[in-house]
């Protein structure tokens, strides 16, 4: 009897169902091994950029001074909002800047003086998004103040807060870079001492 050769027609089907089971099996694995990494690349870019912000804004509130017309260094102190004067450009003349949480997001307005005597026209206010997927509860104030006889453990000042008794500031929020996705949302929070408004100068 001649010797046959070669694969029948149900062996070439098994091979390629294999073969397609194995491309498949290595795709998902590429592409969710891709997912992940964008994801945590995500959060660690969401958790600096949190970071940068409360930095810059405690170095800001630690250095606020008296406006260019000479007003309080605070002008408003609300859970949400935080307005006051600093120098920040170290020109000599401070800004009215102003936090402020809108939705999901935290922006900070800076306003110019302008003029002599000097004014602050809130027309000529710059805004910018400054940090996004803030999830923190509405019940949970942003911004909450202290006066000089906080050493650790008193409540904060109930609102309305009288803007001359505050000698620190909280800051606190938290963040989730991706809701839509199995992120754990990170907090952040500083108390800043400001620094010009001590009850001991």
């Amino acid at each position: 009897m001649p010797s046959r050769s070669g694969f029948s027609l149900l062996e070439i089907i098994i091979v390629i169902a294999v073969a397609a089971t194995i491309v498949l099996v290595v795709g998902n694995f590429s592409n969710n091994t891709v997912a992940l990494q964008g994801l945590v690349t995500q959060e660690l870019q969401s958790k600096s950029d949190a970071a940068i912000v409360i930095q810059t804004a405690a170095n800001e509130i630690r250095g606020m001074s008296q406006s260019a017309n000479g007003a309080y260094p605070i002008a408003a102190a609300g859970t949400t909002t935080f307005i006051f004067y600093s120098d920040i450009n170290k020109n000599g003349t401070p800004l009215r800047i102003r936090y402020f949480l809108a939705s999901s997001s935290l922006y900070k307005g800076v306003t110019v003086a302008t003029g002599s005597p000097a004014t602050y026209p809130t027309s000529t206010e710059t805004v910018a998004d400054v940090l996004d997927n803030i999830v923190t509860p509405s019940s949970t104030p942003i911004f909450t103040y202290y006066d000089s006889s906080y050493t650790g453990t008193q409540q904060p000042l109930a609102q309305p807060v009288t803007v001359s008794a505050i000698r620190l500031v909280g800051i606190q929020f938290t963040v989730n870079s991706n809701a839509s996705k199995t992120s754990e949302p990170q907090g952040f929070s500083t108390l800043v001492d400001i620094r010009n408004l001590k009850s001991n100068q």
